[in-house]
This record gives C-alpha cells, sequence and structure tokens, in this order.
C-alpha cells in the first residue's frame, strides 16, 4: 500500500523539499525519540552560527538554541559521544569536534568582514556608545533563511549573545525581522520550509520606517535593512540597555545614525563590490 504525500504548494518553479542535513541524521539515533534528535540538531546549528572555529559557554549556546542549559548540556554529552562536539579548554566551553568540521556549510556559515564593513560598524558604535552589528543574508535548503554575523563591535562582553541576534526563527530578533520585511516571499521560509512572514502591519511599518524594534528583558535592538535599490544585502543593528531608548528623542536620534550608516554602507558597498543579484545564495 503507498501513500501519497502532498508536496507543499509554492509559486516558485525552483523550489524543492529542503534535505534532511547530515547533523540531524546523525543525531536521530534509535536511543533518541524524535523531539530530542530535532533539538540536539539545534544545538549544532547553534554552534555553528555562534562560531565553527571557537568554543563557547554553555548559556551561550542554550541562548542560542532556544534551549534551557540543563537541556543543552545533556545534548551536548550526546553529541559529544558521536564526536560531533569535544569539551573547550575552558570549563563549561564546548565547539564543534574536528570530525564535524564535513557537516559545517563553509562559506555561508561564517563569513569574513571587509575593511568598509569594518569602518561603518567601528563608526556607529562610537557615534551610539552601543553594541553595533552587520548582518548578511542567506538562503540554502536545510537551512532556509538565515543571517549570517560579519561583523560586531561591542563595548561591554555581556551584550554579544544579544547583539549577534541568532536565533532559529528569524521573527524573534530585530535584525531578522528587518530581513524579513524585504527578502522575496519564496525565501522568507525556516530549515524545515515552514513561511517566516512577518504581519502585514509589522511589515508596512519597518518598510515605512526602515526601523525594526525587538525588545527583551533589559534590552532593546534596533535594526535598519542596508538595500542596494530594493535588494537587501546586510541588515545593521544597535543594542543596549533598554533604559536607554525609552527616551523618545534618543531613540529618534539612534534610529537616525542607523539609517545614516546604512546609507553610507552603500556608498562604501558600490565602491568596493560588484552589482548585486536578486539571488540570496
Amino acid at each position: 500500500m503507498s501513500i501519497d504525500i502532498p508536496q507543499r504548494p509554492t509559486s516558485s518553479a525552483y523550489w524543492s523539499p529542503p534535505a534532511v542535513p547530515p547533523v540531524l541524521a546523525a543525531m536521530t539515533d534509535s536511543r533518541q525519540p524524535p523531539q530530542s534528535a530535532g533539538r540536539g540538531f539545534r544545538v549544532l546549528r547553534a554552534l555553528l552560527r555562534l562560531g565553527v572555529d571557537q568554543e563557547h559557554q554553555l548559556a551561550d549556546i542554550a541562548r542560542a538554541a532556544g534551549l534551557q542549559p540543563s537541556h543543552a548540556s545533556k545534548l551536548l554529552k550526546a553529541a559529544a559521544l558521536e564526536h560531533l562536539v569535544e569539551s573547550g579548554t575552558r570549563r563549561g566551553t564546548y565547539r564543534l569536534a574536528r570530525d564535524a568540521a564535513p557537516l559545517t556549510p563553509g562559506p555561508t556559515v561564517t563569513a569574513a568582514t571587509t575593511e568598509p564593513v569594518r569602518r561603518i560598524v567601528e563608526d556607529l558604535q562610537h557615534e551610539t556608545g552601543l553594541a553595533t552589528a552587520w548582518h548578511e543574508p542567506r538562503f540554502r535548503l536545510g537551512l532556509g533563511l538565515h543571517l549570517i554575523l560579519i561583523d560586531l563591535a561591542c563595548p561591554l562582553p555581556g551584550l554579544r549573545t544579544a547583539a549577534a541576534q541568532q536565533h532559529d526563527d528569524l521573527r524573534a530578533t530585530a535584525a531578522g525581522r528587518a530581513a524579513l520585511a524585504y527578502v522575496p516571499a519564496e525565501l522568507a521560509v525556516s530549515a524545515d520550509g515552514r513561511p517566516l512572514g512577518l504581519p502585514a502591519a509589522t511589515g508596512d511599518t519597518i518598510r515605512s520606517t526602515r526601523i525594526a524594534l525587538r525588545r527583551c528583558p533589559g534590552l532593546c535592538t534596533l535594526a535598519t535593512p542596508v538595500l542596494c535599490g530594493p535588494h537587501l544585502v546586510a541588515v545593521l543593528s544597535l543594542t543596549g540597555a533598554d533604559p536607554l531608548f525609552h527616551e523618545p528623542l534618543r531613540a529618534q536620534e539612534y534610529a537616525v545614525l542607523l539609517r545614516r550608516a546604512a546609507g553610507r554602507a552603500v556608498g562604501a558597498r558600490r565602491d568596493t563590490a560588484p552589482a548585486p543579484t536578486r539571488r540570496i545564495a
């Protein structure tokens, strides 16, 4: 007896269902329930996004994966048994194992900054005193739409994780919302192919103001798109203590400086890079 599984409808002739990433296949084991395997994938993807060649604190990995530290610890230990993860040189830290290197998607996970981007990020950080980050959008089947952290200038170490804006759901971060307001709908999907569209009112507000905002306990982030014509090439963001944004004039000043920096970045990009295409690679 055969069962026909309906395919996801799409307006794009080039869409195909995302493949199962090798990491998820490695985590799927008869000893683990499917839910645990899925969470294990989130932990490994968090390590990929935080930095392939670096070790990371358990708390940072758990936060990036959207899990409790105790759950993340168990999953990291399970991944270590499969030689995908290993303990770092400092207590309570982990990093991807060398055996897991073939699982990393190479330049789509990390990318080197350029001098113009570094200058934009550092100048904006000096102007505002806030953590400043530059992200670029990527799309790949099996990963969906995601943001790569290209550069970060952070005056306080405690702000680094929040400023990095790494989350599985782009709708949960200001940088992600800024990206979703501008990318084509057919690319705004998660790793498992689910749509990541914003509410219409939210998208309209971001496009009219060129500012996306996200508050979490004690912190606030503003993000703006870096556009070349109608095309999104990057997202620039500011993160700081939430009380700094409570005064309307100060919040407006941050928004103005953020948009100006994005405008300067477009000019710098034209001087140093070839003309962009519509495709997000």
